[in-house]
């Protein structure tokens, strides 16, 4: 039992070094090349040190994008190495299964898999933003206004000339219709506030209500108490890429989306993409122990890590593909973004089933 816990650690321990190894060197070379192709966007006002605080601070976002390669060269790294060093054919000589060894690899995935959660959760929102403020010379608050923005609550119509993140807004107007789209009222307002969740004051307001006789009553008021589910917040992410979003922050504008409207399925999408990730980054792992269990395990490091590189690419590329055609063939993005998933693991389970 302690000769089992000792090639465990050991095991671990050479795939996950291997694995953040490759990340490392990976990362050093996208912002490398991304900091050299920004130079040729130098102008007036952005100059050779605005281009590498962008990049630098666009790195993570980078980072999280190259996890799955990562993984799947540190694996076949990793594993080559104890390969090449007869290991693992003592391992299998003393009775330690395959499927085993395959475990403790996933343990080092695991590292990479809390990472990639960690950056799309909690850095890359605030990272990107940081990024891009940069480049446009724009404040994070000046980033989040929005100027023309429609929205709609049930069987009201809202119309906001001007919102910004912190929840102001400028010349509303708001349209009620009844369940049977008769005009109810409408509301306009020069201006407007957000108090707390729900609630909203608008000033110098002129609001007409439609009497069910067909009469029209006006009603002027300086302040105005207004019922809206629109907060600040989802105003900040209609200025954001769905792909700059964090998992928590796509869930609750689409539950709010989902409520009172359709949601675009480019959100979908991206929801469906970020929790689709650490399980592309654990097939990847699984495709990398059956290149060297299977039939790559008599070629050469360096032939191995061509075809890994390959078989990564092509993989992205195919999700890629299939989750921009799931926007115009699938009546949910989720069954697109699985596909290229379910196809690694498959192949990788049959040729780790047929080397057992």
């Amino acid at each position: 039992m302690l000769a089992r816990r000792i090639i465990a650690k050991h095991v671990t321990k050479t795939t996950a070094l291997a694995m953040l190894g490759a990340t490392a060197v990976l990362s050093s070379l996208q912002v490398l090349f991304t900091y050299l192709g920004e130079l040729g966007s130098l102008k007036d006002g952005y100059g050779a040190w605005d281009a590498f605080l962008y990049v630098l601070w666009g790195a993570p976002h980078a980072l999280y994008e190259i996890l799955p390669i990562s993984a799947l060269i540190g694996a076949v790294l990793g594993l080559g190495t104890l390969a090449s060093n007869s290991e693992l054919i003592v391992m299998r000589s003393v009775g330690i299964s395959l499927w085993r060894i395959v475990g403790w690899v996933m343990r080092s995935a695991l590292i990479l898999v809390i990472l990639s959660f960690a950056l799309s959760e909690w850095v890359i929102p605030y990272t990107n933003e940081k990024s891009e403020s940069i480049k446009s010379h724009r404040t994070a608050a000046e980033l989040g206004e929005v100027k023309g923005y429609w929205s709609r609550e049930g069987q009201r119509f809202i119309y906001i000339d001007y919102a910004n993140s912190q929840g102001q807004l400028k010349n509303v107007q708001v349209v009620d219709f009844d369940d049977s789209y008769r005009l109810r009222g409408t509301l306009e307002a020069e201006l407007g506030q957000f108090v707390k969740d729900g609630s909203w004051t608008l000033q110098n307001a002129k609001q007409v209500d439609i009497l069910k006789t067909g009469d029209a009553v006006l009603e002027q008021s300086a302040k105005l108490p207004l019922s809206l589910a629109l907060q600040p917040k989802y105003v900040h992410m209609v200025t954001l890429d769905p792909e700059d979003l964090s998992p928590s922050q796509l869930v609750s504008f689409m539950s709010y989306l989902n409520e009172y409207s359709q949601v675009p399925k480019t959100y979908q999408l991206a929801f469906w993409q970020k929790a689709a990730s650490p399980l592309a980054l654990i097939a990847l792992v699984v495709i990398a122990c059956s290149f060297i269990f299977g039939p790559l395990r008599q070629q050469s490091m360096g032939f191995r890590l061509v075809i890994a590189l390959f078989i990564g690419l092509g993989f992205f590329y195919l999700q890629d593909f299939l989750g921009y055609a799931s926007l115009v063939y699938s009546p949910s993005p989720a069954w697109f973004v699985f596909v290229p998933i379910a196809l690694i693991f498959a192949a990788g389970g049959y040729l780790l089933h047929r080397a057992r």
